[in-house]
């Protein structure tokens, strides 16, 4: 089967916001004004008053309360409301058990969650590479979205083939999935974000996770893939296929990572566990 193959037979994703969508292709620009996200999100009433319930919660600790999208970004920055905005929009999505996976309900989004900030922690760590902050996050939180398709399109048979293999040939879930399917969820993501025209840069990065791209020049899946990585080490492995994620080796030279650096970043990520699981009750 091809990815798009694949993505044609998903029924029940629930529908994105498309202000959320139109926020995400405004994510790689720096200069990307507090007005313009404002219009954005006013434009849609639900996504607006679920970004206030969020304002509002506990995990800010606002002395005043939030009453408007204005005052949300002046008081907490475009840069954080972008976060929640895209928390809310797809967390609906990706809160769902995966059963072929043996991923309970909430896994997936925790798992995508910590990703992301440890997309976030890398940008912050290191110059090797030129990525805005928000768009390493929504690659995190969106770079395993394609299983939501395959856990829709593959059979429990099919399911069991690819966990057999990983198991025998202790081989990845991507490599697995190529044998058996002859895609894996990575190709089906980018897939499926194209159809909701997302730019081609998080098409890439979540296309390529796996196997990031290092030539002619290092693309976003290098920080991609390190950041899932990462974020397995650190002990955010959902499902049975956790164990066969290993860290290419060309990523962590071409940042500039060595082994004790290496460390260091799986332990920010692991004390990350705890916002997240808070991000998770706000959102």
């Amino acid at each position: 089967m091809t990815a798009q193959e694949i993505v044609n037979q998903v029924k029940n994703l629930p529908p994105i916001s498309q202000a959320a969508l139109k926020l995400v292709n405004l994510l790689d620009s720096a200069e990307v004004s507090n007005e313009e996200v404002v219009q954005v999100i006013r434009c849609d009433n639900v996504l607006t008053a679920k970004l206030l319930r969020a304002c509002n919660s506990p995990y800010f600790g606002l002395e005043e309360p939030v009453s408007s999208v204005d005052q949300s970004v002046l008081m907490l920055g475009h840069q954080q409301i972008l976060h929640i905005v895209l928390t809310v929009a797809f967390g609906t999505a990706m809160v769902v058990p995966l059963p072929g996976y043996a991923v309970e309900a909430n896994e997936l989004w925790r798992h995508s969650l910590i990703t992301a900030s440890a997309a976030e922690i890398i940008v912050a760590e290191t110059s090797e590479m030129n990525v805005e902050v928000p768009v390493a996050f929504t690659v995190g939180l969106l770079h395993d979205i394609g299983k939501l398709a395959l856990g829709q399109a593959l059979t429990p048979e099919i399911q069991a083939n690819i966990r057999q293999l990983i198991e025998a040939e202790k081989i990845s879930r991507s490599e697995a999935e190529r044998k058996i399917i002859g895609t894996d969820h990575g190709e089906v993501g980018a897939c499926l974000l194209r159809g909701w025209n997302l730019p081609e840069e998080i098409l890439e990065a979540t296309a390529n996770h796996h196997n990031p791209v290092f030539e002619p020049r290092p693309q976003l899946s290098v920080i991609t893939h390190l950041a899932n990585c990462l974020a397995h080490l650190a002990g955010s492995a959902p499902g049975w296929d956790g164990f066969a994620v290993r860290v290419n080796p060309k990523a962590v030279a071409v940042l500039n990572i060595n082994e004790a650096r290496l460390e260091a970043l799986v332990a920010q990520v692991r004390e990350s566990f705890d916002r997240v699981d808070q991000f998770m009750c706000m959102s």
